[in-house]
């Protein structure tokens, strides 16, 4: 009899297991399918993603806001703290909405146009640079420009020269067609607003919310499986909000500084060279240099070699400062990772957002988020660690003390 329970249970264990390998074979096989549904479904809920996301990031303000209304003498004021911290946050967050949209976005408009209208101009003066740098033999090798172009642009592409896609790319009404295209879709307006409105109720709901899935991990789990979770969960909220506050304020000095000295260098496209500085460190490690170049570039295309080095040299030591001294002040010392790990947390990160999400907006949120995730990962494999090096420490034998 026992015999028999002992085979059958061998037999059960052989089927699981070749059951388990044929799941994990079909999931590796199939991953495209399963990362295009994932992505599928997370674009159907998209508004309400955004709608989180808004929460999330208004309840880090809201929370200080909470506490400072607390304190008040006002029983109005600290009975109703809540409520008045939401309705001030939204006032201010519409506030900000309209200042961009009647005052920034107007002269961020005309400079981008301007930009494209005059690179045609732009242009030949590089050429002719260019030129001028091969006949005087400075450099070791030629630059040649046009074969340059072509190969970011493509081969088989219908345009023969860099002007000609520049001349097809600089029309005002075609640049006017595509801002129109992109800023007047009706379901792009019904997404954002959905965003908006649900994110009101999850600002309002975030401790329910917490509470609830606080609930659902005790009903359905041990008290130390629930207690480990709620641990790490904790540890994943108190990194994301940090790393978030941490970031905007890195983004906000480099849009001041950037923009500042782009000013004193007087160039046309300070404005917009600023924003990007700014709206480009919020991808970690890479978005800044990529923005750092592109200003570069356009300055020294625009306002010449000497002007264009000058700048190099002030962003560049911008950029350091900001790397050696603002972020390692900002973060402290709970959110710093080795750099090889944040390349490989970010490129990764990257990728598997523009899987699952949009081929930009998705490779974006997957580069921002990847750095906070990686730093809970690490802190789980840094605990599993001494847990397993503790039980593995030898036990020192007693030693008897002489009577």
């Amino acid at each position: 009899m026992k015999r028999r329970n002992g085979s059958r249970f061998t037999i059960i264990s052989y089927f699981t297991l070749a059951v388990a390998v044929i799941v994990v074979w079909f999931l590796i096989s199939n991953l495209g399918s399963i990362f295009s549904s994932v992505g599928w479904f997370l674009r159907a809920i998209s508004p309400f993603i955004y709608g989180f996301i808004i929460a999330y990031l208004l309840s880090i303000p809201c929370a200080a806001m909470q506490k400072l209304l607390g304190k008040s003498k006002l029983k109005f004021l600290a009975r109703f703290r809540k409520g008045i911290s939401v309705a001030l946050m939204y006032l201010i967050l519409v506030a900000l909405i309209v200042m961009t949209l009647w005052l920034i976005l107007p002269r961020l408009f005309f400079s981008i146009v301007d930009l494209f209208n005059q690179l045609p101009d732009h242009y030949q003066r590089l050429e002719e640079f260019i030129t001028n740098l091969n006949a005087s033999g400075q450099l070791p090798f030629n630059i040649d420009l046009e074969a340059f172009f072509m190969s970011l642009v493509g081969e088989g592409t219908e345009f023969t020269t860099p002007l000609d896609l520049v001349a097809n790319l600089v029309s005002y009404d075609m640049i006017v067609s595509y801002l129109s295209t992109i800023f007047s879709g009706a379901a792009i307006m019904f997404r954002w607003l959905l965003a908006f409105v649900s994110s009101i109720y999850f600002l309002v709901e975030m401790e329910r919310i917490a509470k609830f899935t606080k609930r659902m991990l005790n009903a359905f789990l041990s008290e130390k499986t629930s207690g480990v979770i709620s641990s790490y969960g904790s540890k994943v909220n108190y990194y994301f909000k940090k790393y978030i506050f941490c970031l905007i304020m890195d983004c906000i000095f480099m849009l001041l500084a950037g923009s500042l000295i782009l000013f004193i260098l007087r160039s046309p496209y300070a404005l917009v060279l600023g924003i990007l500085l700014g709206v480009m460190n919020f991808i970690p490690y890479f978005g800044s240099i990529i923005a750092t170049l592109v200003a570069i570039i356009v300055v020294l295309v625009t306002q010449g070699f000497t002007v264009g080095l000058i700048s190099a040299i002030l962003l560049l030591v911008v950029q350091q400062l900001d790397a050696n001294f603002v972020q390692p002040r900002l973060y402290g010392t709970g959110l710093r990772l080795s750099p090889l790990l944040v390349i490989i947390s970010v490129s990764l990160g990257g990728a598997i957002g523009g899987t699952m999400g949009g081929a930009i907006s998705g490779t974006v949120m997957g580069m921002i988020v990847a750095i906070p995730v990686a730093k809970v990962l690490m802190n789980i494999v840094e605990d599993v660690l001494a847990y397993r090096e503790k039980k593995k420490l030898p036990i020192a034998p007693i030693e008897e003390t002489p009577g």
